[in-house]
């Protein structure tokens, strides 16, 4: 995945590979842990392109864009949404 954030961003260097890779797990995290989001595929393109927004939103807002750091972040918390509400998503036990 990390590969794949990458080339989003725009990067092909290495210098960044430890933070990316840092936001890669948390944004992971974030959806496990803030949601009942428990099927986290790390080949699932709808899981990628949440983990690419957050990788975004992160990235921008520690290089000094906050204006568009603050556009991924709304967009990464209304995708986190979206996959809350698809089934395949989440588990629940019944009572």
């Amino acid at each position: 995945m990390l590969e794949k954030i990458k080339k989003s961003l725009g990067i092909t260097s290495s210098v960044f590979d430890d933070e990316i890779t840092d936001n890669i797990t948390a944004a992971l995290a974030d959806m496990e842990y803030t949601t009942d989001i428990t099927n986290l595929e790390d080949t699932d393109p709808l899981i990628v392109k949440a983990v690419q927004t957050y990788c975004a939103y992160q990235h921008n807002l520690l290089h000094g864009n906050a204006d568009l750091s603050e556009k991924f972040k709304i967009s990464y918390e209304e995708q986190k949404k979206a996959l809350l509400m698809a089934s395949f998503y989440t588990t629940y036990e019944e009572d």
